[in-house]
């Protein structure tokens, strides 16, 4: 079910569907195409929300909505808006970004985190890749370890409105992540307060954020777990859906005990 509602003044697009404990899915920076594998397969084990961060897809856009902090803050009144409780939060790319950002501001809505390829730190020597200057086939090549970027593409390609929802998506990315790329400076030294069980997962062959910032998140989070998925790159959600939902299903029930 798609539905949209009102926080701050901006309209959420929201698609909800599946049974069982809720699961806040954030996007990353390429956003949703609508229902793909990855949401269907954590509808198996969960009540699935996925918006549409303000500025992508079918959400508008918020005047007070500049940056990621201003987003994670966006996040928490639309948790109380929905009056949802005990949320299993996933995080990719960006929106594992946002997760962290939102973790160490509240967590009274907050059941578990789940960080998935996730943005957000800088590692000195570690270099990610560039997701907005390069071309079409070349950022396939940094999304997927396999073959799956043709139906991904597809998908996209498949109508104009999806099409135009792709481009609106790359600006709004660039928007919240250009400068610093892809990280809050500061924010490592703020995850010490994410209070909740946390687990990260990583493409092994993640090469937008390499496997090398995983085991940092892991280490500076406190008791976070980590999880490689073999032969599998940064849209995890896409490439792997049922290795990933198994994943998620799997910490929130350990957690849980």
């Amino acid at each position: 079910m798609d539905a949209d509602v009102t926080v701050s003044g901006c309209n959420v697009h929201i698609r909800r569907t599946g049974s069982g404990e809720p699961l806040l899915f954030l996007h990353g920076a390429q956003g949703l195409s609508g229902w793909d594998r990855g949401l269907k397969a954590l509808a198996n084990h969960f009540e699935v929300i996925a918006p549409d961060h303000p500025g992508f897809g079918r959400s508008g856009n918020s005047e007070i909505v500049d940056d990621v902090s201003d987003l994670a803050l966006f996040y928490l009144s639309l948790l109380e808006k929905l009056d949802l409780k005990d949320v299993h939060v996933v995080g990719q790319c960006v929106g594992g970004w946002l997760a962290m950002e939102i973790a160490i501001r509240s967590t009274s809505r907050v059941k578990t985190l789940t960080l998935v390829n996730s943005a957000g730190i800088r590692l000195k020597g570690v270099p990610r890749a560039d997701m907005f200057i390069c071309t079409q086939d070349e950022l396939m090549g940094l999304l997927f370890a396999g073959n799956s970027s043709v139906d991904w593409l597809n998908e996209w390609k498949s109508n104009p409105e999806l099409e135009d929802a792709y481009e609106r998506n790359t600006f709004a990315a660039a928007k919240f992540t250009w400068q610093p790329r892809l990280c809050n400076l500061k924010l490592d030294r703020w995850l010490h307060r994410i209070n909740v069980p946390t687990h990260i997962i990583w493409g092994e062959k993640a090469k937008v954020i390499p496997p090398a910032y995983g085991e940092a998140l892991e280490g500076l989070i406190p008791d976070a777990t980590l999880t490689t998925l073999p032969d599998c790159g940064h849209l995890a959600h896409y490439e792997q859906p049922e290795a990933l939902a198994t994943e998620i299903s799997n910490f929130t029930r350990r957690a849980a005990q």
